[in-house]
C-alpha cells in the first residue's frame, strides 16, 4: 500500500512542477474539399508562383517605362588652370571680359573654381522598335506568369488529392491489419480447442500463435506509413498543424455502373493546359526576341534638352545659365560582330522553343492516354477485386469449417485467411487507385 501511495505522491508533485506533459492534440481532420482549399491558402508553391505574377506585372510596367523621358539631375566642381578650360568656363559663368583677350591671360591663366548645376531630358522617339518589342516581351511575360500559377495551382490540388487518398488507403490498410490480427487471434482459440480436446498437436497451436506475431508486426509496418502519409498531406496542404483525413474510400462504387467513360480530345486537353498555352506564348515571346536581337541594327533618334547654370559657388549669382535642345540620330554601323551573334542565338532559342512545344504536346497526348486507361483499368480490377474478395470470403468459411470438422490440415485455414486479407487490401487499393487515376485524369486534361 505504501508504494502506490508513494507513486501517487510523485505523481502528483511532477504535475505541480510542470513535468507531466498533457497528451499531444489530435490531428486536424479535413475533408478533401477542405483539403483543398487550405492548399489554395497555404501551399509555398502557390505563394511561390503568385510572386512570380507580382514580379512579371512590375517587369511590363519597366518595359513601358521606355516610352517616358529620362530626366537626370547633376552637380560637378572643377577647379582648373588649363587655358582652354579656363577660357571656356569663363564664358559659361558669363564673365569673360576684354581683359581675359590678353596672351598672359589666355596662355598662363589663374586657376578657376567653377559649380555646374545641370539637368538633362532624353526623349526616346525610335530606337528599332525596342520600346514597343519590349512591352510585347513583357506581356507575353504576365501571360505566362498567369498561366504558369494555373498550372502550378492543378499540380497542388492533384498533389494534396493523391496525398489525400494515400492516406484514406493506409488508415484502411491500418483497419484490415487489425481485423486480420483479431482473425488470427479467434484461429488460436480455435486451434486451442482442439488441442484441449486431443485432435491436433501442439505445433499446430505454436504455427497460429506465429501467425498471429507476423499479423501484429503489419499492424505496427502499416501504422508507420499512416503516420508518413499524415505528415505527406500536412506538408502538401502547406499546415504547421497535423492533418488527418475525414473521408473513406467508397466501400459501394460498382466499376461497371460508376466509372465514367470521358471521350476528352487531346486538342481540347491542349486547350485546357495552362502549362500548354504557357509554351505557345513562349515561342511567341522567342519570335519577338529575334525581332528584338534585329533592332540593334536600324538607326536610333532621340530628343534631348539639357539646361545648366555654371558659378563660382553653388548658389551664387555670379554665374550664368543656358539650355541646349538638339536632336540626335545615331546608327550602329559595327559593333565587333555581337550584333549578328545576338541574331544567331535569337534565332536558335526561337527554334528551341518551337520544338519543345511540339514535344510537349506529344507529351500531353501520351499523359491524357494513359490516364483514360488508368481509370477504365481501376474500374476492371474493382470488379476484379470485389469478385474476388467474396470468393475468398466464402474460401475461408469453407477452410474453417473443414478444419473444425477435421476434413483438412491448419495450413489450408491460414492461407485462406492470408487470402482474404489480400483480397480485402487489393479491394483497397483498387477504390484508391481509381480516385487517384480519375484525379490525374482531371489533371491531365486541364480540368483539375
Amino acid at each position: 500500500m505504501a508504494w502506490w501511495i508513494m507513486r501517487l505522491m510523485v505523481f502528483m508533485v511532477a504535475c505541480i512542477l510542470g513535468e507531466w506533459v498533457p497528451p499531444a492534440e489530435a490531428a486536424r481532420e479535413l475533408t478533401l474539399e477542405q483539403a483543398l482549399t487550405l492548399a489554395g491558402q497555404h501551399s509555398p508553391y502557390l505563394k511561390a508562383s503568385y510572386h512570380e505574377t507580382v514580379a512579371a506585372e512590375a517587369q511590363h510596367d519597366i518595359a513601358a517605362a521606355a516610352y517616358l523621358p529620362r530626366v537626370e539631375a547633376s552637380e560637378s566642381f572643377t577647379n582648373t588652370n588649363t587655358p582652354s578650360r579656363v577660357f571656356g568656363t569663363l564664358l559659361d559663368q558669363g564673365r569673360f571680359t576684354q581683359a581675359d583677350f590678353s596672351t598672359s591671360k589666355l596662355n598662363h591663366p589663374s586657376p578657376l573654381e567653377n559649380y555646374k548645376f545641370g539637368v538633362t531630358m532624353t526623349q526616346p522617339i525610335y530606337n528599332g522598335g525596342r520600346e514597343r518589342l519590349g512591352v510585347a516581351v513583357a506581356q507575353i511575360g504576365r501571360e505566362v506568369a498567369g498561366e504558369t500559377l494555373a498550372a502550378t495551382r492543378q499540380r497542388v490540388l492533384f498533389t494534396v488529392t493523391q496525398a489525400y487518398q494515400d492516406l484514406v488507403l493506409v488508415k484502411a490498410l491500418v483497419s484490415v491489419a487489425r481485423d486480420s490480427v483479431q482473425l488470427a487471434r479467434s484461429t488460436v482459440k480455435q486451434v486451442e480447442s482442439r488441442y484441449r480436446g486431443g485432435l491436433i498437436v501442439k505445433s499446430e497451436v505454436m504455427e497460429a500463435r506465429v501467425r498471429v506475431s507476423s499479423l501484429q508486426e503489419e499492424v505496427v509496418r502499416v501504422e508507420h506509413r499512416r503516420r508518413v502519409a499524415a505528415v505527406a498531406l500536412q506538408h502538401a496542404i502547406g499546415l504547421d498543424e497535423e492533418a488527418d483525413a475525414a473521408e473513406s474510400l467508397p466501400s459501394e462504387v460498382s466499376g461497371a455502373d460508376s466509372v465514367p467513360v470521358p471521350g476528352v480530345e487531346t486538342d481540347v486537353a491542349l486547350e485546357r493546359r495552362p502549362d500548354y498555352r504557357a509554351m505557345v506564348r513562349e515561342v511567341r515571346r522567342a519570335e519577338i526576341g529575334s525581332r528584338l536581337a534585329r533592332s540593334a541594327l536600324y538607326p536610333n533618334i532621340n530628343l534631348q534638352g539639357s539646361y545648366e547654370l555654371n558659378g563660382t559657388a553653388p548658389i551664387s549669382s555670379n554665374g550664368s545659365s543656358g539650355y541646349a535642345a538638339l536632336a540626335v540620330v545615331s546608327l550602329n554601323l559595327f559593333n565587333g560582330l555581337s550584333d549578328s551573334a545576338n541574331i544567331r542565338k535569337a534565332r536558335a532559342q526561337e527554334e528551341k522553343m518551337r520544338e519543345q512545344a511540339a514535344a510537349k504536346r506529344r507529351e500531353i497526348e501520351v499523359e491524357v492516354t494513359d490516364a483514360l486507361a488508368g481509370v477504365a483499368g481501376a474500374a476492371e480490377r474493382i470488379k476484379v477485386a470485389e469478385a474476388a474478395l467474396a470468393q475468398a470470403t466464402d474460401s475461408l468459411r469453407v477452410a474453417r469449417n473443414r478444419y473444425e470438422a477435421g476434413l483438412s490440415p491448419l495450413l489450408d485455414l491460414l492461407a485462406a485467411e492470408q487470402v482474404l486479407n489480400q483480397a480485402k487490401q487489393a479491394r483497397l487499393r483498387a477504390s484508391h487507385d481509381r480516385q487517384v487515376s480519375e484525379a490525374r485524369l482531371a489533371l491531365v486534361t486541364g480540368r483539375q
